[in-house]
């Protein structure tokens, strides 16, 4: 979730709900990455250009709700090429935010930027499986006794994913999940069970906004290797990352020409 225009500025992954007001109207959404400079939100039908509002989200530090004037700088219409990509949805600078919260902002970055390469990105503060949770934002739907539930998808593994979703079902209830995935031309379909809920904001790094667990049940050989696949292709791309990042910082200390 890192391919958008280079700003200079470590944009770090963040997954949390989001409610943008504007002229009068207001939409809930989520963020899936942020900076000192700004954030990215899913929108599936992304606000236009220039379009100035304002945000307010909770961060994982048991602070109060940052609320902060944005402008969107770009848009986003091109559906995820790969497990690194960014949903549908919009680029927002920050134009006005209290210098506390731009404080705890770069906490959270400074704290992301610190971690192990091999676990910034995937821990997520949820129960342990001993499998790989990678972010990965997409829209989904949910399906069973308890009825039809919208949701957006915040990450995922072989095992199962977590959604956001405040209306969430029971523990245990069963039933099927419907989403897609990058480069597919069909919706992921599977059956699954909320196996465990998170119904408040947790205060911890990289937080989950509220919602569920969901086990994959009965999943079919080829679905659990599209889902391996798609976690060895982000863990590739984040130690590629990691290593760019590198060498490029070996280059300004030596200076290196360009």
């Amino acid at each position: 979730m890192y391919r958008q225009p280079r700003s200079g500025f470590s944009r770090v992954p963040f997954i949390q709900a989001c409610t943008v007001t504007w002229d009068g109207l207001e939409t809930a959404c989520l963020v899936c990455n942020i900076s000192i400079l700004g954030v990215y939100l899913h929108l599936e039908a992304p606000l236009e250009r220039r379009r100035e509002v304002t945000l307010r989200f909770q961060l994982a530090d048991g602070g109060p709700e940052i609320e902060a004037a944005a402008v969107v700088t770009w848009v986003n219409e091109i559906p995820p090429e790969g497990a690194t990509g960014l949903p549908l949805g919009c680029g927002l600078r920050f134009l006005r935010v209290a210098a506390d919260d731009l404080r705890r902002i770069a906490a959270l970055v400074a704290a992301y930027v610190a971690a192990p390469q091999e676990h910034a990105g995937v821990g997520v503060g949820q129960p342990f499986t001993g499998r790989v949770r990678i972010p990965f934002i997409a829209t989904c739907t949910l399906t069973g006794r308890f009825g039809i539930r919208h949701a957006s998808l915040c990450n995922l593994s072989v095992l199962g994913v977590y959604v956001a979703l405040e209306d969430m079902p029971a523990l245990g209830a069963r039933g099927r999940i419907s989403f897609h995935l990058p480069r597919a031309s069909e919706e992921f379909r599977a059956e699954v069970r909320v196996c465990w809920q998170n119904p408040e904001f947790p205060a911890r790094a990289h937080a989950l906004p509220p919602g569920c667990g969901l086990c994959f049940e009965n999943l079919e050989p080829k679905q659990e290797d599209l889902l391996r696949s798609l976690v060895a292709e982000y863990q590739r791309n984040l130690v590629h990352s990691a290593r760019a990042a590198g060498a490029e910082g070996t280059a300004g200390a030596t200076g290196t020409a360009r």
